[in-house]
């Protein structure tokens, strides 16, 4: 019922990721901002309905996912871009020049996590987000959903045992070329 909704979702996203490519590239003048609203009321509609399938919502909250690290990486793009006209030089393409080892704080995902039962579609998109920046091992198994879903009800049992809070947030982040992948108590 939602699968040609599900397709035409990944193929806006597609494209918009391509459109963003073109104008950080410099051969665009203006962002693609109708094409990006176009996506997310497709968002806000499918966000909004109750009955997918098991699948079909875990189709959608990892394009979502992948969506919101886009947006997050569009608009900290167009900041650098708009702050170099600002500092009176010619603004060349912003570009992710860090290298890979030296990435810290701002590839760092944090999602906060009081009932993992209830809150199933933060668990997946936290599972969702360990593997994009993991990445596809050659020789490495992957951890299955359910492992990943048991080890957070764990941790956030005995977290919120041990600190006596209500929710525990858990971070991944690139640090020195590794990946680190945290449980702390929240204390938001």
């Amino acid at each position: 019922m939602y699968d040609e909704d599900l397709a035409n979702l990944e193929d806006c996203l597609r494209r918009l990721k391509t459109e963003y490519h073109i104008f950080f590239a410099g051969n665009r003048k203006t962002p693609p901002d109708d094409l990006r609203l176009r996506v997310e009321k497709m968002v806000k509609r499918l966000s909004e309905c109750s009955d997918l399938s098991f699948s079909q919502r875990f189709r959608f909250n990892t394009l979502i996912t992948r969506y919101y690290v886009y947006r997050d990486l569009w608009r900290r793009t167009q900041a650098e871009k708009e702050m170099g006209r600002d500092a009176g030089t010619e603004a060349a393409p912003a570009r992710d020049t860090t290298p890979h080892h030296g990435r810290t704080a701002q590839d760092k995902i944090r999602i906060s996590i009081s009932d993992p039962k209830a809150e199933e579609e933060k668990v997946r998109a936290l599972y969702d987000a360990l593997l994009r920046v993991k990445g596809s091992g050659e020789n490495e198994t992957p951890l299955s959903y359910a492992q990943f879903a048991k080890y957070i009800a764990t941790q956030t049992r005995n977290i919120q045992t041990k600190h006596n809070c209500t929710a525990v947030a858990f971070s991944i982040a690139i640090e020195d070329d590794a990946i680190r992948f945290t449980a702390s108590a929240d204390s938001r």
